[in-house]
């Protein structure tokens, strides 16, 4: 049976893992809210190499003010106008589990189906990015997964950006 967008809700507000399929490949989801999921998600990224970056999704910019404050101006811009997988480095996390609070990763989802889960969901997804159309040998696969690998995988670009709106490049 394929799941809907309101049984891989469910599976994630239990705190359950989902297999995410977008535009950068395969990756591990999660409730970003969910405490123990985290801290799971994070104990599996130190198992693998290299260390994937664990990253927020969301639909649109609007959904920054849930994570980020301030917001520095030229976010909004960044992420509404991405086009391509863009991965913003954000300081000043709020909302979420200590260990994102310092820095917080944030990506526009351009996979229509991914967003729509993400709509479903009513906030973003803590997605463990692979950058691969391979599930990691030897990781437990969730028994649940959700949207479609294109053709081919865009590596994201990754950005900081500082409060005043300062950005450096960390993978053009």
């Amino acid at each position: 049976m394929t799941p809907t967008p309101r049984d891989i809700v469910a599976e994630l507000r239990l705190g359950r893992f989902v297999q995410l399929y977008d535009e950068t490949g395969v990756s591990l989801a999660c409730d970003p809210g969910h405490a123990e999921a985290v801290q799971q998600l994070l104990d599996v990224r130190k198992d693998l190499v290299p260390a994937p970056l664990p990253t927020l999704l969301i639909t649109d910019s609007g959904q920054l003010n849930l994570y980020v404050r301030p917001v520095p101006e030229v976010a909004w811009n960044l992420i509404d106008f991405a086009e391509t997988p863009v991965t913003i480095l954000f300081s000043n996390g709020v909302n979420l589990p200590e260990a994102f609070r310092s820095q917080v990763p944030v990506r526009k989802a351009l996979s229509e189906p991914v967003r729509k889960l993400i709509g479903a969901f009513g906030r973003g997804i803590l997605a463990l990015p692979f950058e691969d159309s391979e599930w990691p040998v030897g990781l437990a696969k969730p028994p649940v997964g959700w949207g479609e690998l294109p053709q081919k995988i865009q590596l994201p670009r990754i950005l900081e950006l500082g409060p005043k709106g300062e950005v450096a490049f960390l993978r053009k």
